[in-house]
């Protein structure tokens, strides 16, 4: 199958990881039915959506949206299971500092990236606009 659109491109890497529309729906805290509407193309993930939907499908929003060849994601069996090392050191990191210091680190990381997901929708919406002038 070619996966020439967002809901193509879904609905195969969905069914690779072996999920159900409602795990995923789960996943990115959306309905049944939203992730069925997706994969129908009836609809679209937007914004903190669309970031959620590629982190539960284990792949990059604009392989997702676009279907870039050289962002595509890694077969389900070749994703790693364990951490990497950078995510290790992180959570040493996290580890070492005191408790009083750790829900100031959660809230600054969480709005470093909801300013990446801003200016992410934001790339995307000029992206997708150049692409319809194609």
């Amino acid at each position: 199958m070619k996966n020439e659109t967002l809901s193509d491109r879904l609905t195969e890497r969905r069914k690779k990881l072996g999920l159900t529309q409602q795990q995923v729906a789960d996943k990115v805290s959306k309905s049944s039915v939203s992730v069925f509407k997706w994969e129908n193309g009836q609809a679209e993930p937007k914004g903190k959506t669309l970031f959620a939907l590629s982190q539960a499908l284990k792949c990059s929003p604009t392989w997702l949206l676009f279907g870039d060849e050289d962002q595509s994601p890694l077969e389900a069996d070749q994703l790693p299971i364990e951490l990497d090392d950078r995510q290790k050191r992180l959570l040493e990191l996290f580890d070492s500092l005191p408790e009083s210091e750790k829900e100031n680190q959660i809230t600054e990381l969480e709005a470093r990236v909801e300013n990446f997901n801003r200016l992410f929708e934001e790339l995307l919406t000029v992206r997708k606009k150049q692409s319809q002038r194609k």
